[in-house]
C-alpha cells in the first residue's frame, strides 16, 4: 500500500486562498506581503498565519465561503486522483495549512481518503480566530496517517510547494516539489516544474513500480504465514501480494498448531490463541509472532525474545473502537439502558423504576493514558466531564491542558472519581491492580469500567463490592477467564457486560489486519531490529 499526501494551495488548487479572500475585503497588500514572507521561509509559517488572521478578524463567515468558491480547482485534479487509484492500493489526501471551510468541500468532491487543515473560529458569524492544527508540523500529520493505515514512510509520496512542506517532503519516501519555492527545492527528491498535476504521474508510477519490485525481491523466498484467528482479508491480500504463502486456520487447535507452526516463518494471532513456550519451541523456523490488535499478554514475549523471534502488535488500530465502546458502556450504566430494553422486550413498562444520571459534571478517572485512555478523555471532555488520569509515564503538560485533565496518584483518582475506567496492558504489575483495597478507596456508589484485560480487576473482590453496594455498578468487556466458567458476576443486576468486543468494529479489524501485514513485511526485511513487547513504545502507548 502507498500513501500520497498533497499540499492544497498551489498544488491541488491554483493560487492561494487567503490572498483571494484578502483581495475581496481590501486587505490584499498587507496579506500578500505576509504570505510571501511565509512561503519563502523568512517568517515562521505559524507566525505568518496568526498575523494574517489578525488582519482578517471581524470578516463575515459568508465572505470566507464566497472566497472558497473563487479558488480554482486544477482542471486535471480529478483525473490525477483517478490515475493514482489505478496504480494500486493507494490512499490519497490533503495535509494543509489552509482551512476546513475550504479544504473539506474539495475532499468530498474528489473522494479523498483524508484531509487535515486548520479550523477557523467564528462568533456571531464573524471571524474571531483560528485553531492551528497544521503549520510546519505537516510531517507529524503525515507520519500519523501513515501509521493509521499501516504504511511505512518509505512508501509515502508527499507533494508540496512551499517552506512549510519541507519536513514532510524530506521524510517521505518520495518527496516531490511541485513548482517549488527556493526554500523547498533542495529538500525535494524530485522537482517538477509544470502547469498540470498529471505531469507528476510518471515520477510516481516509476517510484511505485520500483518499490513494489523491491518488496517482492525482499520476500522472493516464499515465507509461510500461519493465521490462527480471524483477521480482515485486506491484510491477507497485502501479504499474498508481497510474496508470502498464507495458511488460514482460524479455529486451529493447540495440537494442530504445534504441528503446523514447525514450517512457518510468521504466526498471526488475536486473543484466542495462546503462544506458549511449547508453541514457540515447536516453531523452529519462526521469525515473527504478530498480534493483530493491542497487547501481547497471550504471547510469552520474554521466551520469544530469548529465541530471537520478533513480537509485534497493532495497538494503534483499535484505540477508537475500544474508546467508543467504553463511552457506550458508561452511558448504558448511567441510563440503565440494558434494564430498560429487557423490560420492554418482556412487555413491561417500567418508566417509574428507571432513574439515570448525567455524565455532565461527573468526574471520570482514567487509569492508563495511552492511545485508548487519551481517546476516552477526548470523548468525555465533549460530555462536560471532569477528567483525572493516572499513568506511569508523565503525560505532556500540553495534552493535559488541552483535555483540561489533571494527573493524580491512583489513590486520589479512586477517591475522587464518580466513574473509573481502566486502559492498561496486562503485566505482572497490573495483575489484580484493582483489588479489595482499591475498591474500598473508591467513592461510595461509584462505577467502574473495564475494557482492557480481565485480570486487571480481582473479580471476586468486585463481586463483593457490588453486592454490598460499595460500588453501584460495573461495565465489563473483559474477564479473568474467557469465555467465563462462572457467570455469577455477569448475571448481577448492576453489571453491564459485553463479550470482549472492544475491537470488534469493521474499521478497527481492517486497520489491525493492514497494520500487522505491513509490520510483518518490515520485520522480515529488517530482521535485526529490536523486539516489540509490552515495554516498547508502541505497546506502552496502549
Amino acid at each position: 500500500m502507498f500513501l500520497v499526501v498533497l499540499d492544497f494551495d498551489s498544488v491541488l488548487v491554483k493560487g492561494e486562498y487567503l490572498p483571494i479572500l484578502a483581495k475581496m475585503v481590501g486587505k490584499s497588500e498587507e496579506v500578500e506581503k505576509i504570505t510571501r514572507d511565509g512561503i519563502e521561509g523568512k517568517l515562521s509559517w505559524k507566525e505568518g498565519l496568526q498575523k494574517r488572521i489578525e488582519l482578517l478578524k471581524g470578516i463575515e463567515y459568508e465572505k470566507f465561503i464566497e472566497a472558497a468558491k473563487l479558488l480554482e480547482l486544477r482542471d486535471e485534479a480529478k483525473r490525477f486522483i483517478e490515475a493514482l487509484r489505478r496504480l494500486g492500493d493507494v490512499k490519497i489526501g490533503v495535509v494543509s495549512g489552509c482551512f476546513d471551510v475550504v479544504v473539506n468541500p474539495i475532499k468530498e468532491e474528489l473522494g479523498l481518503d483524508f484531509a487535515v487543515a486548520n479550523r477557523l473560529q467564528f462568533n456571531d458569524g464573524k471571524l474571531v480566530g483560528v485553531e492551528v492544527i497544521v503549520d510546519s508540523n505537516k510531517d507529524e500529520h503525515m507520519e500519523r496517517i501513515a501509521k493509521q493505515y499501516g504504511i511505512p514512510l518509505e512508501n509515502v509520496i508527499a507533494i508540496g510547494d512551499g517552506a512549510n512542506d519541507i519536513n514532510m517532503i524530506r521524510k517521505a519516501g518520495l518527496g516531490i516539489g511541485f513548482n517549488p519555492t527556493q526554500a523547498l527545492e533542495k529538500h525535494a527528491k524530485v522537482n517538477v516544474y509544470a502547469e498540470k498535476l498529471e505531469e507528476i504521474l510518471p515520477v510516481i508510477e516509476n517510484f511505485i513500480r520500483e518499490k513494489t519490485k523491491q518488496d517482492t525481491i525482499a520476500v522472493e523466498e516464499k515465507r509461510k504465514v500461519l493465521i490462527c484467528d480471524p483477521i480482515d482479508p485486506e491484510g491477507i491480500e497485502v501479504l499474498v501480494r508481497n510474496g508470502f504463502e498464507v495458511i488460514i486456520k482460524p479455529e486451529i487447535s493447540k495440537e494442530e498448531l504445534k504441528k503446523e507452526v514447525s514450517e512457518c516463518d510468521v504466526l498471526i494471532v488475536r486473543s484466542r490463541t495462546k503462544v506458549t513456550k511449547e508453541i514457540i519451541d515447536a516453531g523452529r523456523k519462526l521469525k515473527v509472532i504478530a498480534r493483530a490488535g493491542a497487547g501481547v499478554d497471550n504471547i510469552d514475549v520474554e521466551y520469544a525474545e530469548k529465541k530471537g523471534i520478533k513480537v509485534i502488535c497493532a495497538p494503534e488500530a483499535v484505540s477508537v473502537a475500544v474508546a467508543e465502546l467504553t463511552i457506550g458502556l458508561i452511558l448504558a450504566l448511567a441510563r440503565q439502558i440494558p434494564k430498560a430494553d429487557r423490560a420492554m422486550k418482556e412487555g413491561r413498562w417500567i418508566k417509574n423504576e428507571i432513574k439515570g444520571w448525567e455524565l455532565y459534571g461527573k468526574t471520570l478517572g482514567i487509569i492508563g493514558f495511552g492511545r485508548i485512555g487519551q481517546r476516552v478523555a477526548r470523548l468525555a471532555k465533549a460530555f462536560g466531564m471532569r477528567i483525572l488520569i493516572c499513568d506511569l509515564n508523565n503525560p505532556p503538560a500540553k495534552l493535559l491542558e488541552e483535555l483540561k485533565a489533571k494527573a493524580v496518584s491512583l489513590e486520589e483518582l479512586l477517591r475522587e472519581s464518580d466513574i473509573v475506567t481502566i486502559h492498561v496492558p496486562l503485566t505482572e504489575q497490573t495483575y489484580h491492580m484493582i483489588g479489595r483495597g482499591e475498591l474500598q478507596q473508591m467513592k461510595n456508589g461509584a462505577y467502574i469500567i473495564n475494557t482492557a484485560r480481565g485480570p486487571v480487576i480481582d473479580e471476586e473482590a468486585l463481586r463483593e463490592a457490588l453486592k454490598t453496594g460499595k460500588i453501584a455498578g460495573a461495565a465489563l468487556d473483559v474477564y479473568e477467564k474467557e469465555p467465563p466458567n462462572d457467570y455469577s458476576l455477569i448475571k448481577m443486576d448492576n453489571v453491564v457486560c459485553t463479550p470482549h468486543i472492544g475491537a470488534q468494529t469493521e474499521e478497527s479489524q481492517r486497520m489491525a489486519s493492514l497494520a500487522i501485514a505491513y509490520k510483518i513485511i518490515q520485520a522480515i526485511k529488517h530482521p535485526t531490529e529490536g523486539i516489540c513487547d509490552f515495554k516498547c513504545y508502541e505497546c506502552a502507548e496502549y
